[in-house]
């Protein structure tokens, strides 16, 4: 015989019940959760169609919503060990967001769900996060609603690797600025400065530049400008000019693989001097015969 329709949990449709449970839930996460940003991926310069991959990936928006940490006892995952490739931190969280506040906050232009390979930053860990996967069943169809209630996201530590990172928000663009490739120029002392965080270039104007980048650094005393998110080949002997300075600057010498040790990162001087001694670079084939 047919369920009383008196009793029935799962109803069709909306129901109160089903309101009045994401009411609570959402309630919830805004008690027991936390404020983090959601950052949404977006690529340029089109798709990698063997990997599936983008090719290039930019980060450019930053929207705050409201999230519940589950793994309240520590991060989760293979923790940090020392691998033969130096030490790996492999470090993993869950993240609730109720799919109420999702629609709330995040346009649906940009996305209908949390998508994988979007970030979350958490200012209470100081970290930024990457979704591998999205749960949407936890709540399996609790009073009878078949759209989730909530996401739980799935995430590991972000990797950096060489995406552009401009949310305008310092702590999370602060990653691209700290990991990014960069370059060491040399250029004359004077009273003239360059900005942190202004684009410079070489050529007649930003538009045609044969080469453009973003101040690191700038050592006043020394001459030694830092930049990095670099487009094209710095030369020397050619004027630098800075966009928001409007310093201008003939550039001595470059190096494109000095030790940058300011997160003790990089070792390509030393390689490159061990190369040096062991390989002939002028032979036509160095490993074997011509």
């Amino acid at each position: 015989m047919p369920v009383s329709h008196y009793f029935n949990n799962f109803s069709i449709g909306s129901t109160g019940e089903q309101r009045l449970f994401e009411d609570v839930i959402v309630e919830s996460i805004k008690i027991m959760g936390h404020d983090v940003q959601y950052i949404p991926r977006d690529s340029y310069n089109g798709i990698d169609e063997i990997w599936g991959e983008s090719i290039n990936a930019k980060f450019t928006r930053a929207y705050t919503i409201e999230s519940y940490i589950a793994n309240v006892e520590g991060y989760e995952g293979d923790g940090d060990f020392f691998s033969k490739f130096g030490l790996d931190i492999r470090d993993t969280t869950n993240l609730v967001i109720s799919a109420r506040s999702f629609q709330k906050y995040i346009p649906s232009n940009i996305a209908a769900r949390p998508r994988e390979g979007d970030l979350i930053y958490v200012p209470v860990m100081k970290k930024l996060f990457e979704i591998k996967f999205v749960e949407e069943e936890l709540l399996f169809f609790t009073a009878g609603k078949r759209d989730p209630y909530i996401y739980e996201l799935r995430c590991d530590l972000f990797r950096y690797s060489s995406e552009s990172i401009d949310t305008g928000m310092s702590e999370i663009d602060e990653v691209e600025k700290d990991n990014a490739y960069s370059i060491s120029i040399n250029v004359p002392i004077g009273s003239q400065t360059y900005y942190t965080d202004e684009l410079v270039y070489q050529g007649s104007n930003v538009a045609f530049a044969a080469a453009k980048g973003t101040v690191k650094t700038y050592d006043i005393e020394t001459g030694k400008l830092e930049l990095y998110n670099i487009t094209g080949v710095f030369t020397a002997n050619v004027p630098i000019r800075g966009v928001t300075s409007n310093t201008t600057k003939t550039v001595a010498t470059t190096d494109d693989i000095g030790d940058f040790t300011y997160y003790d990162l990089s070792d390509n001087r030393p390689i490159q001097t061990d190369a040096d001694a062991i390989m002939i670079t002028t032979e036509q084939n160095p490993f074997g015969m011509p």
